[in-house]
C-alpha cells in the first residue's frame, strides 16, 4: 500500500524556469553576429531552440550551447529564488530537477551545480537532481517550461504545472505559472487536492 509523503514535494526545472536560458544565448549570439534576429528566440515557438533557427544557424547554437560556462551564465528570472526560498519557509520539501544538455553532458552538469551555489548557496547543492527522464523520479509537482513531458513512465507521479513561455501558449487543459509571484495561489489548490494540509 502506497503511502503519501508528510509534505509536498516540489520539483522545479532550471533553464527556462529559475534560469533565462534564452538571455544568455541571445547575449553570445548577438556578440558572434550583431545582426541576428532575437526574435527567433525571443518569440520562438519550438521548446527546442534550435529548431527555431534557420539551417545555416543551427551550427552557431550548438557552438554556444556547448561552451563551457555556458549554463553558469544564466541570470535567475525575477522572483525566482525569493519563490524558493519560500517554499522551503513553508517546511515543503524543493529539488531542482533538470535535464543535462545532450551536447555538453560533464560542462554543463557541473555549471549548474555552480550555479546554485552561486545564487542559492551551498546548502543547495543536496537539492539538484540532474536527469534525462523526469517522469521516473517520484514528487507532487513537476514545474518546468517543457510543453509535454515523456519518458519511461507514461503517467508520471506528479502533476506538471508550466512555467510560461512562448512555446508552451498552446498547452492546455495544465496548470500554468507565468510569473513567480503567483507561486503560491497556483500551487496551494493543487496540493490540497493531492491531500496535503499547506
Amino acid at each position: 500500500m502506497q503511502h503519501q509523503a508528510p509534505k509536498p514535494l516540489i520539483l522545479i526545472d532550471m533553464d527556462n524556469t529559475i534560469v533565462s536560458f534564452d538571455d544568455a544565448f541571445v547575449k553570445r549570439w548577438k556578440e558572434l553576429d550583431p545582426h541576428a534576429d532575437e526574435a527567433l528566440i525571443r518569440k520562438r515557438q519550438h521548446f527546442e531552440l534550435e529548431e527555431n533557427l534557420p539551417p545555416e544557424a543551427r551550427a552557431i547554437a550548438e557552438k554556444i550551447m556547448g561552451e563551457p560556462g555556458f549554463y553558469a551564465s544564466f541570470r535567475p528570472l525575477e522572483g525566482a529564488i525569493v519563490a524558493l526560498r519560500a517554499m522551503i519557509d513553508r517546511s515543503w520539501e524543493v529539488r531542482l530537477c533538470s535535464a543535462p544538455h545532450p551536447l555538453q553532458w560533464e560542462d554543463c552538469v557541473r555549471d549548474k551545480y555552480s550555479w546554485v551555489r552561486e545564487h542559492l548557496g551551498s546548502d543547495w547543492l543536496h537539492r539538484i537532481m540532474i536527469v534525462r527522464d523526469k517522469t521516473c523520479v517520484r514528487g507532487s509537482v513537476l514545474i518546468d517550461d517543457k510543453p509535454s513531458i515523456s519518458g519511461f513512465y507514461p503517467d508520471p507521479e506528479w502533476l506538471h504545472v508550466v512555467f510560461d513561455q512562448p512555446y508552451n501558449r498552446d498547452v492546455e487543459a495544465r496548470a500554468r505559472l507565468s510569473h513567480w509571484s503567483q507561486w503560491e495561489e497556483v500551487l496551494t489548490p493543487i496540493l490540497k487536492a493531492q491531500g496535503f494540509s499547506v
